[in-house]
């Protein structure tokens, strides 16, 4: 079956949403359970802050673009306020990891959480335009834009006057999140914080690949890290870019052209790389100059991933009008839905081999959760109603 608006839309609202809703909410103590088993059951009760906020969001994007629904809505709440009373630490910051009553298990030392804590509090804002929400969303923005200064609080984990490098993982969650909050409770840093990102996203990526890091000149570092390569996060990248361009029309409504070819360019790059024509779907890392890396789970096919390529593949048909990308998107969905959607129990399987086979039953865990999945969902059945 062509992928259509109304069939993603239909498993996101009959079969997504309700798997975490029904097995995920925690209806006692609040918040949301994230290690679900294939069938929803529990596995371990700890709690994911970061996946708090990534629970706000989905259900609070959702009740404010698909249907004012009270479950969907009481959902967020009751994430937002787990979140706020157990999440944080004496210092102001957010944990990472805390038992299901909300006692603290772990921290970590990037501002992750606080990225997501703010992009749910900001569209939960947005419902119910309570002030208090939106400043503790442009508060927790601002606590992850100035991450990197606050060695005071979280050393460096790397040693960076040793090897000093620009990363694509926070100049990319920096642009997404300027824009979500632009378009729920207001964005700290506003349009100067997204060209920031933008110059530091194009000095990753080159002609051949989209580098994880790269030195602060732009070149290539020649390590392990350097060239490790994750192609659904360039991919990811992309249409973040590509969704920047949509937003910068001229005076005809045109996207930004600049923008734009850097976006596709990007999502071509990652799309040769990562796509694997042999079995399908998109590999986990690749090496940028064919040496070996190190991470034992490379060629796994990971959920995110292949929802990322879905969504790039999209944005890029939307921007170029070229077939191809339609074709791309085509193949993306056909290997999710045959390989890890699950419509019986709802949801999808999470990490399978390379050639498709679920290698453990997990739905969910500290790092799986109600996001990439039902984003992609929502956000592609968008574009096609756009684009139809």
């Amino acid at each position: 079956m062509s992928i259509s608006s109304a069939q993603l839309r239909a498993i996101l609202v009959e079969e997504v949403l309700p798997f975490w809703l029904s097995h995920g909410l925690d209806k006692k103590k609040g918040g949301f359970y994230t290690s679900l088993d294939s069938d929803g059951s529990l596995v371990d009760s700890d709690k994911s802050i970061w996946m708090q906020g990534r629970a706000v969001w989905m259900f609070a994007h959702a009740y404010r673009h698909v249907d004012s629904n009270s479950d969907w809505l009481s959902a967020a709440m009751s994430a937002a306020s787990f979140l706020l009373d157990y999440g944080k630490n004496e210092r102001g910051r957010l944990r990472f990891l805390v038992t299901e009553s909300g006692d603290p298990l772990r921290s970590r030392r990037y501002a992750y959480a606080e990225a997501f804590a703010a992009l749910g509090l900001g569209e939960l804002a947005a419902i119910t335009h309570d002030a208090n929400l939106k400043a503790e969303a442009q508060s927790f923005a601002q606590v992850f834009y100035d991450h990197d200064g606050d060695t005071d609080h979280y050393p460096e984990k790397w040693c960076t006057n040793t090897r000093p490098s620009i990363a694509l993982a926070p100049n990319m969650m920096a642009l997404y999140l300027s824009q979500s909050l632009d378009s729920s409770c207001g964005c700290p840093g506003g349009q100067s914080l997204r060209d920031r990102a933008i110059e530091n996203l194009t000095l990753c990526a080159k002609p051949n690949a989209v580098y994880e890091i790269v030195a602060p000149d732009g070149r290539p570092i020649p390590s392990f890290d350097g060239r490790t390569l994750n192609p659904g996060h360039a991919l990811e990248a992309s249409w973040f870019m590509m969704e920047e361009a949509l937003r910068r029309t001229d005076e005809k409504g045109n996207p930004d052209e600049d923008l734009a070819r850097i976006g596709l360019s990007m999502a071509e790059t990652s799309w040769a790389l990562g796509w694997d024509e042999k079995n399908g779907g998109v590999v986990y890392f690749v090496s940028a100059d064919d040496k070996p890396i190190q991470e034992y789970w490379q060629n796994q096919k990971f959920w995110w991933p292949q929802c990322e390529a879905i969504l790039a593949a999209l944005y890029a048909w939307r921007l170029s009008k070229d077939s191809k990308w339609m074709d791309r998107a085509q193949m993306a969905w056909d290997w999710f839905e045959g390989h890890h959607r699950d419509s019986v129990h709802g949801e999808c399987w999470g990490w399978l081999s390379q050639s498709g086979t679920v290698i453990q039953t997990l739905k969910g865990s500290p790092w799986k959760g109600p996001f990439h999945y039902p984003r992609m969902l929502l956000k592609a059945s968008e574009i096609l109603d756009d684009l139809t």
